[in-house]
């Protein structure tokens, strides 16, 4: 086995070719199909072909590869219509099981759903970075970091073991996706979080009825939007209201509401300056925590308007607070997900979110528990811990 796996890196190839190769399936088009296998010299580069051929053939194939995606543009997925299509009637077909167990209610946070609709209209949310790594994009761009993450995905640096066996080389099959899934499994780039549409539509499918008016106080990347634009075969008379202060994120949610030809009034502005007219029978949303994931550099942002975590606080989850209040009906609810307990800081914001919506006089109502499997990339082999939970707060006014 080459010394090189031993530290799981290798330094940057000056000597690096230029173009990729000439084939009659690839060329400088950048706009491939994102879950497309891609051919090298008539080679399909799948886990087949990678595992018959040695570690020193792979890394020639990664300096090639190399250049070609550093041309992809991963912000442009090329999904086919169909796939589209057929992922919003299974997003309106899926059935969230809801669970009563000793008079707790969990959801379990599984099912992907939609995430073929959110990822082709809100490609910038490969941008969510945190505050130790870049970005899935900011990663792919970087040719020393995409080097290494060709080489993690082609198996020269991704070891498998199993029941305590020498660990061997385990190849991927090579397509844009699979770069964006090497990104975040070798660990190089942070991955952002999505609120589920499946979950969305299972909360609003048990708190609101026919007619309503749903306020998102974060609108994000559309999950919560999609999860009550699946219920319209119930629900037809729904109106969604969002707020949302990144521009690009704000266009696209306009975008994929039209496609859908929902009734939305979606503002690029911030919770904490602005009040609907209207009245909200269901207010919620999953708001930042803070600078836990930053999505823009924008001044807009919560996080860069209050740069302490006092200030943001108050200035920022206080006013949106005080604001959504004033929108809320005599029996309105105003909901959020608060995250979970995981670490000292979540912790944290969980009990300042919860302390400051008491002080703004709402009363806590109920309690549902998202139970999501912890990922295969968690320490959950060491913990043991196969599972964490995270809690959707419902209050009313007192």
């Amino acid at each position: 086995m080459n010394e090189n796996l031993k530290f799981k890196k290798k330094q940057w190839d000056k000597n690096i070719p230029i173009d990729f190769p000439e084939t009659n399936n690839i060329s400088t088009n950048i706009n491939c199909p994102i879950n497309e296998i891609i051919i090298w010299k008539g080679n399909q580069l799948n886990y087949q072909y990678l595992k018959s051929i040695d570690e020193n053939q792979r890394d020639e194939i990664a300096k090639d590869l190399l250049n070609f995606f550093l041309k992809y543009d991963f912000t442009k997925f090329k999904y086919d219509i169909n796939d589209i299509n057929d992922d919003w009637e299974e997003l309106k077909d899926y059935k969230v099981e809801i669970i009563k167990d000793n008079d707790k209610t969990y959801i379990n946070n599984v099912s992907a759903s939609g995430t073929i609709i959110y990822k082709y209209f809100f490609p910038n949310y490969l941008k969510i970075r945190d505050k130790d790594r870049p970005s899935v994009y900011g990663s792919l761009t970087n040719k020393e970091i995409l080097f290494k993450i060709i080489r993690n995905r082609i198996g020269n640096t991704l070891l498998y073991n199993t029941n305590g066996k020498t660990a061997r080389q385990w190849p991927m099959n090579i397509s844009p996706r699979m770069m964006i899934q090497g990104s975040k499994c070798s660990g190089y780039a942070s991955s952002g979080s999505i609120f589920k549409p499946v979950v969305a539509k299972a909360i609003y499918s048990k708190w609101t009825k026919d007619g309503d008016n749903v306020l998102d106080y974060s609108s994000g990347f559309g999950g919560r939007l999609l999860g009550l634009m699946a219920l319209q075969s119930l629900m037809v008379n729904n109106k969604y209201f969002g707020i949302e202060p990144d521009i690009e994120t704000h266009n696209n949610l306009i975008k994929m509401s039209k496609h859908f030809d929902f009734n939305v009034d979606i503002r690029n502005v911030c919770s904490e300056d602005f009040i609907f007219e209207e009245k909200m029978d269901f207010i919620f949303s999953s708001p930042p925590y803070f600078n836990h994931e930053i999505y823009s550099d924008d001044i807009a942002q919560c996080y860069n308007r209050f740069p302490t975590y006092e200030e943001w606080l108050e200035k920022y989850w206080r006013k949106t607070v005080q604001n959504c209040k004033q929108m809320m009906k005599e029996k309105s609810v105003f909901a959020v997900n608060i995250g979970n307990s995981a670490n000292q800081f979540m912790k944290q914001i969980s009990d300042d979110f919860q302390r400051i919506i008491s002080e703004e006089g709402l009363k806590l109502i109920n309690i549902w528990h998202l139970k999501t499997f912890r990922s295969h990339l968690s320490s959950k082999k060491e913990s043991g811990i196969t599972e964490k939970f995270e809690g959707i707060y419902f209050y009313g006014n007192k």
